[in-house]
């Protein structure tokens, strides 16, 4: 049975006692049904995770005994950048979740001519609150000790400026050659568009910022499937797959 594992934005030392914050303690007794003596795992997005044992337990408050502190590291050693175009529905929240399952190092969501999604600063604020959530929970699940970072939507104007030491590809099924990067490579980003591809101007944009056309095999992905091929397969090329 794999551990039990909780996100606590608090600090964590070996041999200290901690009441967990409301919302974990909700989660911790009323989800999970955790009883005294029980053994979970408590990490805080600072690196490593720490084994704890639960002391006393209501609805409101839970107090947990950190008993040793795990250097676990289980970040991929290529770092990924997905800027993945709005999606409707909830393709952008699957995206991200399994985005992060996949070892994703940071998220920035990105507003294209052909989003479709409309929202309100308020609808914005909402639901980027409810994609944080969703991120923490992936990395509760998959057993990642750092939080990978959701940064603000922007445009693909905003997305001009690169770093110089990152490989920039956007995702097209009609690139000439498959998405492939050098051993050497340590940070790419990846580039993905709307339902309906990205604009003429829009894909000149891109290519004018030195972002690389790549295609994942001989079949269009949709907009929320093509991140984690991609994902995937720089995983096994350069990341932590093969290792």
């Amino acid at each position: 049975m794999r551990d039990i594992r909780l996100f606590v934005d608090v600090p964590l030392t070996e041999g200290d006692s901690i009441e967990l914050p409301e919302a974990a303690a909700r989660h911790a007794v009323t989800v999970l049904r955790l009883k005294i003596g029980d053994l979970i795992v408590l990490f805080n997005g600072q690196g490593g995770e720490y084994r704890a044992c639960l002391q006393s337990a209501n609805r409101r408050q839970v107090q947990m005994e950190i008993i040793e502190f795990i250097p676990a590291d289980r970040e991929s050693a290529l770092h990924t950048r997905l800027v993945q175009a709005l999606g409707k529905g909830d393709r952008t929240e699957w995206a991200i979740r399994k985005a992060v399952e996949l070892g994703v190092s940071e998220i920035v969501p990105l507003l294209t001519e052909r989003t479709q999604v409309k929202l309100t600063q308020q609808k914005s604020d909402q639901r980027e609150g409810r994609w944080r959530k969703l991120i923490i929970a992936a990395c509760e699940q998959s057993g990642r000790t750092r939080i990978p970072p959701l940064r603000s939507a922007v445009t693909l104007g905003d997305r001009v400026a690169g770093d110089s030491d990152t490989e920039r590809i956007i995702l097209d099924p009609r690139a000439s050659e498959c998405l492939q990067v050098a051993p050497a490579v340590t940070k790419v980003e990846l580039l993905v568009g709307p339902e309906g591809g990205f604009t003429d101007q829009e894909y000149q944009l891109a290519s004018h910022s030195g972002y690389r056309p790549a295609r994942l095999g001989p079949r269009v992905l949709r907009t929320e499937t093509a991140p984690l091929a991609a994902l995937a397969l720089l995983q096994a090329q350069a990341g932590d797959w093969g290792s």
